[in-house]
This record gives C-alpha cells, structure tokens and sequence, in this order.
C-alpha cells in the first residue's frame, strides 16, 4: 500500500496538531493515516486504501459505519430542533430504555466522555461515604483523571512486588500526592484485594475497576473475584464502580455486571451506548444518586452538554436497533468462530499464541501462560504480535500496532468478512514462521 497523500498530511498537520492527531493513540509509526470514508466494516484512507476495520471506534461503533436504520432513527428522534441545556422527553425515554437493560441499577444520568462519567462517579463515592481516597486495578485505563491514571500500563520492572504494587503514575503532569494515594490492587487476586483494602479501608471511598479487562486486550474476572469484591466493599462502607465503558451492551445487554450477576454500586458506560456517539453514562443506585439530587444533596454532577439531544438520540436509535436485530448473540456467535479458527491456525503453523474475546471484542496473545493479570498480559511476545499486525495490517486489517490494547468487530462484520478474517491470519501466520526461518 501506498500512504503518500497520508504522509504529507502528517507533515501539514504537524504544524498545528501535535503528532498529527487529537488522541496519542491514533499516532503510528511512521506518522499516522488519515481517512475519508467508513462504510460497514470498512474504511478507506485518503490515499483510497481499503481496510477492514477491527477497532471500530475503540469498540464504539458496535452497528458499523455509516448504518441507514442508525441514521433513519436518529432523523426521527432529532427533529425538535433542540440540542443542549434543555430536558425534553426523550431525555425521559432514553433513561427508562437504557435502564431497562440494566436491571441492576435504579437510577442514571447521562454525560458526555468516558472520564467525565467516571470523575461523576468519584464525587458521588466520596460524598456518599465521606472519604477522600480511590482503590484501581493494576494496568487499568479508566480515563485520564488523576485520581485514576495511575499504574495504567505500567512498567513491570518499576511496579514492585504484586502483593503490594507501587502506585505509578500513568502520565507526566499528574498531582504527586493524589497518585500516591491511590490504592493499587492486582486483577484477580481476592486475598491480596482484601489485605490491602481492609489495611486501607478508613481513606478508601471506592474501589473502581474493568470487570473484563479490555484495555489491555481481553482477560475476564473470575467470578468468585467480583462476588468477594462485592461482599468486602460492603463490610469496609467502599462504593463498588464497575467500568463498563468497553463491556455494556457487548458481553451481554446488561454489560458484564449481567453476565457474573454481581451488582456494583455505580456503573459507568459510554461507547457502544450510542453506536460512536459523544455520550456516557453513570447507573446505579438510587441512595448514591440522592447525592447529586436538587434540594436532597451536595455534590455537582453538572454539564453544559450532559444529556445532548443528539447524543441521545444515537442512544435511542442505537437501543431500539441492538434489541430488534439481536446484536449481541450476533457478536458473541462471530467472536466464537474467530476465536476457534485462529486456536486451529496456531496449532497449524506451531505457533504459540491464543485469541480472547466475547461480544465483538478480541485480542491476540503469543503466549502459552493462562492471562489472570496485566503482568501476565506484559509478559506475553511483543514482538511476534507486532510482527503478526504489520503482516495483517499489509493484507488490509486495520488492527492496533500496540499488543496491550484491544480490538473490535461490529454488526456489520458478516459472514464473508470474518472469513477474509480467518484468511488474514493464517497468511500473517504463514509470513511470521517464514520470516523466523530467513
């Protein structure tokens, strides 16, 4: 492929946006590609190369691009002519709809970005309980917040000993004293969870956290892990805040606190929730949500865009099509069938490697270790999954250089495309063992 007309935009844009981008992850080496169209699984850059899309807006856009019953429904829901700073009926719509998919929760507000739900959620936490301090999983993107991007792809040399890991920060630019007071727990380990929890109880107010760590590809809780987390946050009075952000409306309706039946406290969504739409949400119960109630609480959960009406109409359209067409059984059935065949072409080429995934999202790992953790995930080849992608990435599948990040497929991902799927990697396979024996 050719990326001449990307390379000079690059250039051109390098004098105004930093990188050439607006998020540090769009960069790649050696600059990044710019685009002009999206079409069901496809995008096409500006040099009219075509690629099957496998990261989908992060996840975002479970019913693919360009979808005509989306944009039908949103026509229909967005014709008041209002946009924001103002409650209409829809907003009443769109919460009754989403909160019938999560029966776990009583009451929701929206927002706008994934760290802005979670910032909510925070305030919310330590009103309700009257301490300041915030406990994260070890590896854990749960936005940009300083309270939590600590430890977040850490280094595995600097992180210290698992029983007890170091609270690093995730970024340049964050306050010293608030990463230091962020607990950090390993994923998966409920004995350590409940050491270090109970030893820190009197500072900690919530205890937020992936159910299925996606960010770093794909490695699922045990479910005897969240139903300990759940019965030690309620004996220690520490608000319990799944990110579902990745998982809701993808591993089941109920996003991953449906599928373990473990209810956390508060919950925060995005993404899929409006098909790549700007909306977020905060679910959970109502004794927590009386803190940001008018005339009963003190804590601000405000937002000149919260509840933007063309956001919610995405959310509407969005809702209505993934309970008409299935979307999650489509998703889990496509998931599987990658998940097999790549398990096959492995065994096919003597490679050691495995795939993880449910509900469209997915990862490659080139390890023979069982995942439980984020060190386990850095300890995979790194280099064999930057090989394997760039080999993908030349036959046309646009997928993530980086091997602690995650992939998707959407609604629109048929049949025919999970196969030209398949196909790719077993010639990205072929070309990695080719390129071990040179």
């Amino acid at each position: 492929m050719k990326h001449t007309n990307s390379k000079a935009l690059y250039e051109r844009a390098s004098s105004s946006l930093p990188g050439g981008v607006n998020s540090n992850s769009r960069f790649r080496k050696p600059h990044p590609l710019y685009f002009k169209k999206a079409e069901g699984p496809w995008i096409v850059d500006v040099d009219d190369n075509y690629y099957l899309d496998c990261i989908m807006g992060n996840g975002a856009v479970i019913l693919g691009h360009d979808d005509p019953d989306f944009k039908e429904k949103i026509a229909d829901y967005s014709r008041t002519g209002i946009l924001t700073g103002l409650e209409t009926e829809l907003s009443v719509k769109v919460a009754e709809k989403f909160l019938s998919f999560l029966p776990t929760a009583e009451m929701v507000r929206f927002a706008n970005t994934g760290t802005e739900a979670v910032m909510h959620a925070l305030h919310m936490a330590r009103t309700h309980t009257g301490k300041s301090d915030i406990a994260v999983i070890e590896g854990a993107f749960n936005g940009w917040n300083d309270s939590v991007l600590v430890s977040t792809w850490p280094d595995i040399t600097k992180a210290g000993d698992k029983t007890s890991p170091n609270s690093l920060p995730g970024s340049s630019g964050l306050r010293k004293d608030v990463v230091d007071s962020t607990l950090v727990l390993p994923f998966n380990d409920l004995e350590i969870a409940e050491r270090l929890l109970t030893e820190n109880k009197n500072r900690i107010a919530a205890l937020i956290l992936e159910p299925i760590m996606i960010d770093i590809g794909y490695i699922p809780a045990k479910k005897e892990y969240l139903k300990g987390l759940r019965d030690i946050c309620d004996r220690l009075n520490i608000v319990l805040i799944f990110d579902e952000l990745l998982t809701g409306f993808r591993v089941s309706p109920g996003g991953a606190q449906g599928l373990y039946n473990v209810t956390p406290d508060l919950s925060t969504f995005g993404k899929a929730i409006s098909n790549g739409y700007m909306l977020s949400a905060v679910a959970g119960k109502a004794e927590i949500f009386d803190t940001v109630t008018p005339g009963v609480g003190t804590c601000s959960f405000v937002g000149t865009y919260n509840g933007h009406q063309s956001s919610l109409a995405a959310s509407m359209a969005f809702m209505e099509i993934y309970e008409e067409k299935g979307v999650d059984q489509t998703l889990k059935d496509r998931t599987d069938t990658l998940i097999k065949e790549f398990d096959k072409l492995v065994t096919k080429h003597n490679i050691v490697g495995r795939m993880q995934g449910e509900g469209g999202h997915f990862h490659w790992y080139f390890t023979d270790q069982e995942l439980y953790d984020y060190r386990d995930a850095a300890q995979s080849n790194k280099e064999l999954y930057i090989r394997f992608t760039e080999e993908l990435f030349n036959q046309g599948v646009f997928c993530s250089p980086n091997y602690l990040l995650h992939h998707a497929i959407s609604l629109a991902h048929k049949d025919n495309h999970i196969k030209e799927l398949i196909t790719a990697m077993d010639n990205s396979l072929a070309k990695v063992v080719e390129a071990k024996t040179l």
